[in-house]
């Protein structure tokens, strides 16, 4: 999988602390970000530091800095969507309904033509691995954890197995958002058990070398993996919905330290809503059997 940007240094802090702010809706596009010296006593860095974490969110999309209009978040549709980072940010350690839906349509709109690709071109030792990879879904359908892990490498032995360089690319970029969304429909033993024959049926097609059928039992497949997540996003929604309600409601009633608290505001959500909005340059710049 592509790296995600190392935390050791000094303006990770910034990168990792303010990108996450920016994907998770904080700081909305368009806004302005904190002044420099908010940011600076925000994340313990030096005006070096803050500005070259500046510098790598701007080269992910996500900022921009005009000495006219200061430093701000630019539109969604100006961010690097498949940077290993700003994946990370938007779907762990919890995504909301509409990105689980992104994600979700994307594996239904690749893993069925995948699946296909890897019938018709996969060599032997390739198809020996899709196979191995099966074998080892059925080896751990009790333990949750491990299946998670053998779903995962399942779905990649499949698409190693277009040789397409491209798709396997784009298919390791997403791994990490991928991982997160899992546990959301492979939480239950007896549900895992129950998708295992449309995964042998992909198995078995890609070995025979029928696209078709490889195609038509892995979109069978991600259909069910949406559905099954979709409902249970949108269950832990309206869990969610409701517990803010009730924490709301009980820390409206307090004043201070103890409302903030109980009212769920933490980490960098809550110091920013205390910090002022920059302005204009607070920071610096075929054929197949029938069988």
């Amino acid at each position: 999988m592509t790296a995600a940007y190392p935390g050791q240094a000094r303006h990770a802090q910034v990168v990792h602390g303010l990108g996450a702010a920016i994907v998770r809706g904080k700081l909305g596009p368009g806004s302005p970000v904190p002044t420099e010296d908010e940011l600076v006593s925000q994340f313990e860095v030096g005006r070096s530091a803050l500005r070259e974490g500046v510098k790598v969110l701007a080269g992910k999309g996500l900022l921009e800095s005009r000495t006219s209009a200061g430093t701000r978040v630019r539109p969604r549709e100006s961010w690097n969507l498949l940077d290993p980072d700003v994946l990370r940010w938007r779907y762990a350690p919890q995504a909301s309904p509409a990105d689980i839906r992104v994600l979700a349509d994307l594996r239904v709109a690749l893993e069925p033509g995948a699946a296909r690709l890897a019938a018709e071109y996969a060599s032997v030792p390739q198809r020996g691995a899709v196979a191995a990879a099966m074998a080892t879904l059925w080896a751990t359908v009790e333990e949750s954890d491990e299946f998670i892990e053998a779903d995962l490498a399942f779905h990649r032995a499949v698409f190693a197995a277009c040789n397409n360089d491209m798709l396997l690319y784009i298919h390791d970029v997403v791994s990490v958002a991928l991982g997160a969304i899992r546990p959301l429909h492979t939480h239950s033993v007896a549900h895992n058990r129950e998708t295992l024959p449309a995964h042998q049926r992909v198995a078995d097609a890609i070995q025979r070398g029928h696209h078709r059928k490889a195609e038509a039992a892995m979109r069978e497949v991600v259909e069910g993996a949406r559905a099954d997540a979709l409902r249970a996003a949108t269950g832990d929604a309206l869990r969610g919905a409701t517990g803010d309600a009730l924490r709301g409601a009980t820390g409206d009633a307090l004043p201070g330290a103890t409302g903030d608290a109980l009212s769920g505001k933490s980490g960098l959500q809550h110091d920013l809503s205390r910090v002022p909005r920059a302005h204009s340059g607070q920071i610096a710049h075929d054929t197949e059997p029938n069988t």
